[in-house]
């Protein structure tokens, strides 16, 4: 049994390894780390749909202003293409699928005035 078998199997135990025992550890953990990476890219796509203000507020139903707000909190960031602002279709994507069918504006500053 390897050492990575041993901590999978769970329970607390000591035991004295070897310096062989502790490389094969690390390939195994090395073997690991590569196998979830490549999950993880096969996930990604491979070209993202870019979407201009006007069609990303009017996918969330808000307004410039929103968007530009979203922007400065670090809500809903967009990529500086030349003079264009962009936003990724994957990052509306995910907001929407968050906050369900209804895509209106998170609850800070929205609505609020100062009155004096």
């Amino acid at each position: 049994m390897d050492i990575y078998s041993m901590i999978e199997a769970g329970g607390r135990m000591k035991f004295e390894v070897t310096g062989e025992d502790l490389c094969k550890f690390a390939e195994v953990l090395i073997e690991k780390a590569q196998e979830m990476k490549a999950r993880e890219i096969a996930q990604i796509p491979t070209e993202e749909k870019w979407l201009t203000k006007k069609e990303a507020a009017a996918m969330c139903m808000v307004s410039n202003t929103t968007l530009w707000a979203w922007s400065k909190s670090g809500y809903l960031v967009p990529a500086k293409m030349g003079r264009r602002t962009l936003y990724a279709l994957s990052d509306i994507q995910k907001i929407l699928a968050t906050r369900g069918d209804d895509c209106e504006a998170p609850s800070w500053g929205k609505g609020k005035r100062r009155d004096g």
